[in-house]
């Protein structure tokens, strides 16, 4: 008979609003499989390889703004979740992990799949729990309602954030033939109702006088979900009182604001130094913006954020503000709307905001040019190949970007905000783990069309993601095939050492044919710009199955123009 306090526990996590589960096939996670699977109102999939699961569900979770579950079998299973666990835990994404166990009697008896699972994400989990093995005792009952009540409620409250669960199970596993479960038992829902950050009178009004003490602000954003109501209000405080915007592609600002900062800033132009810097979001890709306010620090550096763990990006800040993006900028902006009518319409200088668009202009002619010339050339690499694709993506689309050079490059390209195209990446620990399979699980939670941007080794390290009977027909591959992995020849540290070939680089001979007919992809081959030519317009065609478009490259090539990009500004 299968365990009526368990299926009670997914009864809470379906009501408490987890509608989407991921499960990796096991004996011991059984009454858990069974429950989740048969419960009317969660969506499950079967996904085995547990890595390739929790990077899937971390994909759904950041599309769907909603807590994905992810379960697994007893032992190394659950260590397999943990570079999904920890991207999860500083991209503030929630995840219900749901790991079975032996029971504690067990463990370190030489008996199969028994390893030291409580507290196994240590620091990656906002927090973990674990629930007895006894689940006949009416207080036992209690506890465990009470965990699933609590994990939930810690995983939604912001920042949000994956949350463990460990649940030592003892057979019998499985209910009898023609068992019915019954879900209609009442559940206790705890519901944790927020708490509202809000700031004090006098403090708003303190930040308010020390902004309009200053000419020259910067507003920054980290990476971020696409917000329209957040883009309209940076760009009316951008265009009517003079401060400057400025973010990476993974940040979605959703306007003109400064884009071709990784381009302009490594030549350190003058008159650009703020005096106060306000920063949002998580992290940043540009070394070169990181570089540039670290050197130059503003007078005053304030980031807005929830958590309460003190990040100090650019080594300036002075203060910590606890309130969300859009309600501190949206209120900033009817005060001095405010102050400026009352005042009479005085006009801010607008010296700091012009200094920063020449150089963005400047960036954009070299940017255009530098492609322009490379067709001329005839001489075909992955950058070329990057910048003629993504001008040409669909609008209102998504596009995952995997780490490495394929972020790097996009950085420097970006996309019109027009096209209304929402850009992720797994920039919480930047690893290349798991970039196939968080874009296969965020076109499973859209109808929207997804590409994935990728290079060779990041693909092959993760095509696992590919293994499974769910690709939806909405999904794109585009595939940087340099048969090694170019980032290190960019690099002056290892590019110069003799190991380069053989030890930081990763030659391969491979391709994605085969794995595209495996994983049943429709599969373009592109060589030159005349394959590219014809090749894309099928690849971008909203019609067909999941595709694969593979660029081969010569990673030398690559090298050469990339660094001559980079270096004739």
């Amino acid at each position: 008979m299968l365990l009526q306090p368990i299926v009670n526990f997914i009864n809470i996590l379906a009501k408490k609003g987890v509608k989407n589960a991921i499960i990796s096939p096991g004996s011991r996670n059984a009454p858990l499989t069974i429950a989740l699977v048969r419960h009317p109102e969660i969506e499950t999939k079967s996904i085995s390889d547990e890595r390739s699961a929790a990077f899937i569900a971390l994909g759904m979770a950041q599309n769907l703004k909603q807590p994905v579950a992810i379960c697994c079998t007893s032992g190394s299973a659950a260590y397999n979740y943990a570079p999904a666990v920890a991207e999860a835990f500083f991209q503030e994404i929630p995840l219900i992990i749901l790991t079975a166990d032996r029971p504690k009697e067990w463990i370190h008896q030489n008996d199969g799949q028994t390893i030291y699972q409580t507290d196994i994400f240590g620091k990656h989990v906002k927090k973990s729990f674990e629930i007895g093995a006894d689940y006949l005792h009416p207080d036992s009952i209690w506890q465990i309602d009470r965990t699933i009540n609590d994990a939930i409620n810690l995983a939604k409250i912001e920042p949000c954030g994956p949350v463990h669960i460990n649940i030592p199970l003892r057979e019998p596993f499985y209910p009898l033939e023609n068992e019915e479960i019954n879900f209609g038992i009442n559940s206790r829902i705890i519901e944790l109702i927020p708490n509202e950050r809000n700031l004090s009178k006098e403090t708003w009004h303190q930040l308010l006088n020390q902004f309009q003490e200053f000419d020259n602000i910067l507003i920054a954003g980290g990476q971020g979900d696409k917000n329209a109501d957040l883009s309209s209000v940076l760009q009316k405080l951008q265009d009517e009182f003079q401060v400057v915007c400025i973010g990476d592609s993974i940040s979605n600002m959703g306007f003109e604001a400064i884009a071709k900062h990784d381009l302009f800033l490594k030549v350190e132009p003058e008159n650009l130094n703020p005096e106060l810097l306000i920063t949002y979001g998580k992290s940043f890709i540009s070394k070169g913006l990181k570089t540039f306010l670290r050197k130059n620090k503003a007078i005053e550096h304030w980031h807005l954020q929830i958590d309460d763990h003190l990040i100090d990006t650019f080594q300036s800040l002075t203060k910590i503000i606890p309130i969300k993006p859009i309600d501190f900028f949206s209120k900033l902006y009817e005060d001095l709307d405010f102050e400026q009518f009352r005042n009479g319409g005085d006009e801010r200088d607008e010296t700091f905001k012009n200094d920063w668009f020449a150089q963005e202009r400047k960036a954009n002619i070299y940017l255009e040019r530098f492609f322009l010339d490379e067709i001329h050339q005839q001489k075909f690499n992955e950058f070329f190949a990057i910048k003629y694709l993504m001008d040409r993506l669909p609008a209102n689309c998504q596009l995952y970007l995997a780490n490495s050079m394929s972020v790097r490059y996009a950085n420097y390209i970006g996309i019109s905000p027009d096209k209304n195209i929402e850009i992720f990446a797994n920039r919480g620990t930047s690893g290349i783990d798991g970039c196939v399979s968080t874009a296969v699980g965020a076109a499973l939670s859209t109808d929207k069309l997804v590409f994935l941007l990728v290079g060779d080794v990041a693909f092959f390290y993760d095509r696992n993601g590919l293994w499974n009977r769910y690709l939806p027909n909405n999904f794109r591959i585009i595939l940087l095939n340099n048969h090694g992995g170019g980032i290190f020849r960019m690099i002056d540290g290892p590019s110069k050492q003799p190991e380069l070939n053989d030890y930081f680089e990763t030659n391969q001979t491979l391709n994605a044919k085969n794995t595209a007919l495996d994983a049943e992809m429709e599969y373009f081959k592109v060589l030159n710009i005349n394959d590219l030519e014809k090749c894309s317009v099928e690849f971008l065609d909203i019609n067909g199955k999941s595709k694969i478009l593979e660029i081969e490259t010569d990673t030398i090539t690559n090298t050469e123009i990339f660094k001559r990009f980079k270096n004739n500004f």
